[in-house]
């Protein structure tokens, strides 16, 4: 509360009133003194509703904050969770896709072999060029196609992998520091 002002209560504490000019001057300095007071007291109790009301209104807006870093943190380890898994399960589908190919390319080319001994044990030269070596060759080809296209895939997807993960690392940044500023800023608000 605010000091009481001391001009009219030391007037009337020093010596008592004795004439009644003195009473109503006494009674006209105790009116003033308390109208002062009621009116500070009033002021007071505004100033208290005004700090009150700003203090919830930071108090709320705190809490939205402190929410909205909760729900941005919890997205982000999402997003890094499915990114992480996405392009393991993405490299794991076009090794194994590799790797069968290769166990075909393995399968054609025992065949082959195969078929070129017999057809070395028949020595029968004319008769392995004129069946087998059009029919290998076009497989050959089909083959060595099927194997770049496997390889720009695996390129493809080396460079895709290497796109989301830098992606990843930005947007994990970027979550980083809005969650940092919120922070700072519900502190600053605190401390204010």
């Amino acid at each position: 509360m605010s000091s009481v002002p001391t001009s009219g209560a030391a007037a009337v504490s020093a010596r008592p009133p004795t004439t009644p000019e003195q009473w109503e001057q006494t009674l006209a300095q105790l009116r003033a003194t308390n109208e002062e007071l009621q009116r500070r007291r009033a002021e007071a109790e505004k100033d208290r509703d005004l700090f009150r009301d700003l203090y919830s209104k930071a108090s709320s807006h705190a809490s939205e904050v402190t929410k909205e870093n909760n729900e941005l943190a919890e997205r982000a380890a999402l997003a890094e969770t499915q990114t992480h898994d996405g392009v393991a399960m993405i490299k794991a589908t076009y090794e194994e896709r590799i790797r069968l190919l290769e166990r075909e390319v393995e399968r054609w080319k025992k065949q082959i072999h195969v078929l070129t001994e017999r057809d070395g044990r028949m020595d029968d030269e004319i008769r392995r060029r004129a069946a087998l070596e059009p029919e290998l060759r076009a497989e050959n080809v089909l083959l060595r196609a099927q194997l770049e296209h496997l390889e720009e895939d695996y390129a493809r997807l080396e460079g895709l992998l290497e796109k989301m993960t830098k992606q990843q690392i930005e947007e994990t940044i970027v979550l980083g520091q809005t969650a940092t500023d919120s922070a700072l800023s519900i502190k600053g608000i605190e401390a204010a």
